[in-house]
């Protein structure tokens, strides 16, 4: 993939690739994006912009905007863990960066971006809020509704995007 330096300043590209140390695919808004996954969403011309689109929802719905991914960088992690912290069987982590898991252990690749943790990991980015205690983590629906209808990629083809709000749901006031 490429790294379109253009669209960001050089300073904030210099910074995502110093601290990761892999340089970005690309950027959103600032956000340097690591596509380090074969999944067929990711690998889709159009993955930047539809990330774009998820990313402004999902902001929206966490009540924040594009500085608070801004330097940071998403990656799209293949399997279906990630590590985090102590655990590396995450499915997402925010720990000042972005991780996403981009397959399930029993069904594979996911279809699409949006049926990743990445609505829940920007939350954490937007609010923090480690021990969940914000009634958001509860009430996706809003969300589950701004990106109904999308399609999803397998290998074969085209498939229904089938998102499941209680991918991104956590307890409440549990770590």
């Amino acid at each position: 993939m490429r790294v379109n330096a253009s669209t960001i300043p050089f300073a904030t590209a210099l910074v995502a690739t110093l601290a990761c140390g892999t340089p970005p695919d690309f950027y959103v808004h600032g956000a340097g994006v690591i596509v380090d996954t074969d999944a067929p969403f990711a690998r889709r011309p159009d993955f930047p912009e539809r990330l774009e689109g998820v990313l402004s929802v999902a902001l929206d719905y966490w009540g924040g905007d594009w500085r608070h991914i801004q330097g940071r960088t998403i990656t799209f992690s293949a399997g279906p863990y990630v590590a985090c912290g102590g655990s590396d069987r995450a499915i997402g982590c925010f720990d000042g960066d972005v991780r996403v898991a981009t397959s399930e252990p029993v069904t594979g690749s996911l279809p699409c971006v949006e049926e990743t943790v990445l609505i829940h990991e920007i939350g954490h980015a937007v609010i923090g809020d480690r021990t969940h205690e914000d009634p958001r983590w509860m009430q996706f629906e809003p969300v589950e509704d701004a990106l109904d209808g999308r399609v999803g990629y397998t290998a074969d083809g085209e498939v229904a995007c089938l998102i499941y709000v209680s991918v991104w749901r956590h307890p409440l006031h549990a770590q």
